[in-house]
């Protein structure tokens, strides 16, 4: 009988420690496919343990050779002794042949493992995977393989804590998938719009109900609800008093109201403000219309290390960073710069922002950070279409700052940041001091070797990283050193990863997609 937290599994065959023994040292060796199942298109994923599944065995073990194995054309003469035992070579073992705690965690490796992180926020968890019910996909894959994958996947509570329900579900998978969880911490994506079915939209309250019953569970949550007046309601109830809430393991909470529908209102912001607990480390507020931080308690952003925006504005930006003290890793999707007559912009110290990324500019950064201060400031990433003088004012706000960059990247989308631009940058000492250093020129603002020549000018110190690229989709010219590129541009669900059996992307930089992921 082996154990794990949430498994038990009678399973009496070889010693454990031989078992793990001979199959990792058949992990050094080529394969032979057929002493491994391949694991094929589950017809029903509800059936017994072992029912309408193929058995778990090969079907044509491979007898290994022996360092004493004898070529039938080589002459040799006998032992001298009759009395030598003959022993038959055992057959290979297969993964099934593994014990539950193993291949368990083969299957959470397969599910959450990511070999390539986003490293916007090194010291905080990266990306969320979540996973969207299919029998062609993780973990309900596992299931239709054979019986005893069925019995270790179902017995295996983190493989059903990362679930997402997008416009069409059912409420009994979904119950299924909680109660098969039990209790494991949830990350739940909740995305339903005014294009979900009109089932999804007459089962809404069921399934909320069904999951504010595991709230206290709840530790990484997406919710995207129809209207703002849902959205009030998800609020109310995640906080029913003001300094209550039951979701008291909460990390990490995406907020969005379909469309660009009205922002929510004043008793609402309260509301979230209030909520009590310090486990609340990330927030992403996926609205075109940002919240007025001015009414929001600080005592929400206490503990609170990371912020996403959809939109914001210069103003609202500052305002913010006035009001979170403690935040270090701030990602903007889309930052318009322009400032309203009617704002005021004070100047503003981020004593604890290390990383700032943001997907778009719109209009100039530099009225952005003009008066703006990082002295921790580490990482800086934006993608702009305005040119003139953007060198300038960047070197002025890292003169200002203090800070010692460790990553700059931009990816520049017009001509206007042309090779004057760029001379001036790097002909600069507090750009050339920076380790990882990483532009993309359009290339109708350069002439074709001009990336060449102004890196084998200027990045001496760090010749033997430094490159230039040209790339076709993105038409420009990648150029820089250092071994950190993170200008990547995330898709509108971020941190979220939402896998099912197509891959998808993790991220884009300009026109190229990143890395690509599935369950």
């Amino acid at each position: 009988m082996y154990r794990m937290p949430g498994l038990t599994i009678s399973r009496s065959k070889a010693p454990l420690l031989n078992k793990i023994k001979v199959a990792l040292s058949r992990t050094k060796g080529p394969k032979d496919a057929s002493a491994l199942p391949i694991p094929g298109q589950a017809t029903s994923v509800n059936l017994p343990s072992g029912a309408g599944t193929e058995p778990c065995e090969p079907p044509h073990p491979v007898i290994a050779l022996t360092s004493n194995f004898i070529s039938p054309e080589t002459p040799t003469e006998l032992p001298p002794t009759s009395s030598a035992v003959i022993t038959q070579p055992e057959a290979p073992l297969t993964i099934n042949d593994l014990p539950p705690e193993i291949l368990a965690e083969i299957f959470h490796t397969y599910m959450f493992y990511e070999d390539e992180p986003d490293l916007l926020d090194p010291e905080l968890e990266g990306m969320v995977s979540v996973f969207l019910p299919n029998a062609r996909s993780a973990p309900l894959l596992f299931c239709g393989v054979c019986g005893y994958w069925r019995d270790v996947a179902i017995a295996t509570p983190a493989l059903w804590s990362a679930l997402a329900i997008q416009k069409s579900f059912h409420l009994d998978t979904v119950s299924s998938w909680l109660e098969r969880s039990q209790g494991h911490p949830l990350s739940l994506f909740i995305s339903l719009d005014w294009d979900s079915s009109r089932y999804a939209k007459e089962q809404l309250s069921g399934l909320l109900e069904m999951l504010y019953a595991a709230m206290p569970r709840w530790q990484k949550v997406s919710v995207h609800l129809p209207t703002a007046n849902d959205l009030q309601e998800f609020l109310f109830t995640l906080i029913p008093r003001e300094g209550e809430s039951p979701a008291a393991s909460l990390q990490h909470l995406h907020l969005s109201a379909g469309g660009s529908g009205p922002n929510l209102d004043s008793d609402s912001i309260s509301r979230l403000s209030s909520f009590p607990h310090p486990s609340l480390r990330r927030l992403t507020w996926d609205n075109w219309f940002p919240p007025d931080f001015i009414l929001v308690s600080t005592s929400l952003w206490a503990n609170l290390q990371q912020m996403t925006f959809l939109r914001t504005t210069t103003a609202k930006l500052h305002t913010f960073l006035k009001a979170c003290t403690n935040v270090r890793f701030v990602y903007i999707h889309f930052l318009q710069t322009i400032i309203r007559a009617h704002e005021t912009i004070t100047p503003t110290v981020a004593h604890s922002l290390q990383s700032l990324n943001i997907g778009c500019v719109i209009g100039d950064l530099t009225e952005a950070i003009a008066l703006l201060s990082a002295p921790n400031l580490k990482r800086l990433t934006y993608s702009h279409s305005f040119g003139s003088r953007q060198s300038k004012g960047l070197q002025e706000f890292l003169e200002r700052s203090g800070c010692k960059l460790e990553s700059l990247c931009i990816v520049s989308r017009t001509p206007e940041f042309d090779e004057a631009e760029t001379k001036f940058m790097l002909h600069t000492p507090i750009f050339t001091a920076i380790p990882h250093f990483s532009l993309r020129l359009i290339e109708d603002g350069c002439h074709s070797s001009f990336p060449r020549a102004i890196i084998a000018e200027t990045a001496e110190q760090w010749s033997s990283t430094a490159y230039v690229h040209y790339e076709p989709k993105n038409c420009s010219y990648h150029l820089g050193w250092g071994t950190l590129d993170i200008a990547y541009t995330f898709d509108i669900d971020y941190p979220f990863l939402v896998k099912n059996s197509k891959p998808i992307r993790k991220w884009s930089v300009a026109l190229t997609d990143g890395p690509v992921t599935s369950a």
